[in-house]
């Protein structure tokens, strides 16, 4: 009799084949962004890693790869499985707010200098992104996640904010002479944390885009769980007899 909460008999290579190639090219992105940091105007690689792209991506790629070697090994217990699925929603919804906010704020509203569509950018910012959250959908494998994990997928933005506001207070050059990582958290603009500039596109303070952001992720968990769970339950309103 097969363990309960185990994968089915037999490997599912398709998930982990996925899940694979989802580390690979999260590494392959964080590499390129780090080996041709000078090349897009950066002043050191080790700057690189300051950035929430290449820690959201480091995060889905390393759970990614977990997640894969546990399939490899073809039998996961309910504990380690749950565990396992509640850090990729976690680190999927991170990705995801990663790819709409340089999809839709971010590459729209570059600097003329600034190359946004390098092969590293469409790696971290695109290609991983989705490819996670097909295979946070797609993936049978996963448990299904409770609505206390929502809160969770605010953690990780919510560190990030937190570590990047400090650097910014110190005033630590994030590569490209600027004391902060995006524009949303130049503390030292005209408009600060609190204030608005009308003008196209309009300019606000860095406090008003954190509640958006915190809003923004709160919605995406909510939706990203609720959509999966509904799934999960076609899925197995399927398979019984």
């Amino acid at each position: 009799m097969r363990e309960r909460g185990s994968a089915p008999e037999g490997r599912p290579w398709g998930a982990i084949l996925v899940n694979f190639l989802i580390f690979f090219l999260a590494l392959l992105g964080f590499f390129l962004s780090c080996l041709f940091a000078k090349r897009d105007g950066y002043s050191h690689w080790l700057t690189r890693p300051l950035y929430f792209t290449q820690q959201s991506n480091l995060w889905i790629g390393i759970t990614s790869l977990v997640f894969a070697v546990m399939l490899l090994r073809g039998r996961m217990g309910e504990g380690p499985r749950r565990r396992v699925s509640v850090f990729k929603y976690i680190f999927t919804v991170s990705i995801t707010v990663t790819c709409l906010i340089f999809c839709t704020v971010l590459a729209p509203f570059a600097e003329p200098d600034y190359n946004a569509w390098t092969v590293a950018s469409i790696l971290t910012h695109v290609a991983v992104p989705l490819l996670s959250i097909f295979d946070f959908f797609a993936d049978r494998h996963l448990a299904r996640i409770d609505r206390g994990s929502v809160p969770l997928s605010l953690i990780p933005p919510f560190l990030y904010f937190a570590f990047a506001s400090v650097l910014c207070l110190l005033r630590v050059d994030f590569g490209r002479g600027d004391p902060y990582p995006y524009f949303f958290m130049d503390f030292y603009s005209e408009v600060g944390l609190f204030g608005f500039v009308a003008q196209w596109p309009p300019r606000i303070g860095s406090f008003y885009w954190f509640v958006f952001f915190l809003l923004l992720l709160y919605l995406l968990g909510v939706s990203f769980r609720g959509l999966h769970a509904r799934l999960s339950r076609k899925r197995e309103a399927t398979k019984a007899p």
